[in-house]
């Protein structure tokens, strides 16, 4: 089995980092000891450990998927894009409370600052277009309280970071981004929505399945950081 370099990750992290993605009926392998840190990825719950290195997170990633209806477009005064304006420290925010269930959050080898650092790139390359086709924020008294980036694939959209502030949550403000992006991708003819999470993520697991989403993929992964 061969472990796949991740360049971007690697250059990010300034560490050697790889992706070792195991098929259903693969129980044994061997991985060479010169990475810092591999991701295994599975379909299936991985039970043996790697030599000389150590476990130190898990969770099972989970994608949601709902066909979008063809409804009327929903239009919230509140909610508004700023694609085009520079990103400010609430949205940088935002995305740390996005982020809070991420396994660069929760995994100990990764410092706080390194987490932060990676939710602000991820910010800035969604400004810029790499990671993010538009950004919806919703906005209260010129208070940014609450965030949505989504990008377009072929026939489908995905859901990149999403999070409303503390203060504001359980208000119906996640609800009304996300049908604020349903809206403009039924306006551009995109048919399916998908959101990338973690299945230990309940709040947000819930939230999506009342929202009309359900489970497509399901993965396991893990962080094996060499010893």
């Amino acid at each position: 089995m061969v472990i796949k370099y991740l360049e971007w990750d690697s250059s990010f992290f300034n560490k050697k980092i790889g992706l070792l993605d195991l098929s259903q009926n693969q129980k044994y392998f061997e991985v060479e000891n010169d990475y810092d840190l591999i991701y295994v990825v599975s379909d299936l719950e991985i039970v043996n450990n790697l030599t000389n290195y150590e476990q130190t997170h898990s969770e099972t990633k989970v994608v949601f998927s709902k066909i979008l209806a063809k409804e009327d477009k929903l239009v919230y005064d509140a909610i508004v894009s700023v694609l085009n304006s520079p990103p400010k420290e609430s949205i940088y925010q935002l995305a740390f409370e996005s982020g809070k269930f991420s396994r660069f959050n929760l995994d100990v080898n990764f410092t706080n600052s390194e987490f932060k650092q990676l939710y602000k790139k991820w910010v800035d390359n969604s400004y810029s277009r790499e990671f993010a086709d538009d950004i919806l924020v919703y906005e209260n008294l010129n208070e940014s309280i609450g965030f949505v980036t989504f990008k377009i694939f072929e026939n489908y959209a995905t859901i990149g970071l999403i999070a409303v502030s503390p203060l504001y949550q359980g208000k119906g403000i996640g609800r009304k981004l996300l049908e604020a992006v349903e809206s403009k991708l039924v306006v551009l003819g995109v048919d399916e929505l998908k959101i990338p999470t973690q299945l230990q993520n309940k709040i947000a697991c819930e939230f999506y399945n009342k929202m009309g989403y359900k489970i497509i993929e399901e993965k396991k992964l893990k962080h094996y950081w060499k010893l």
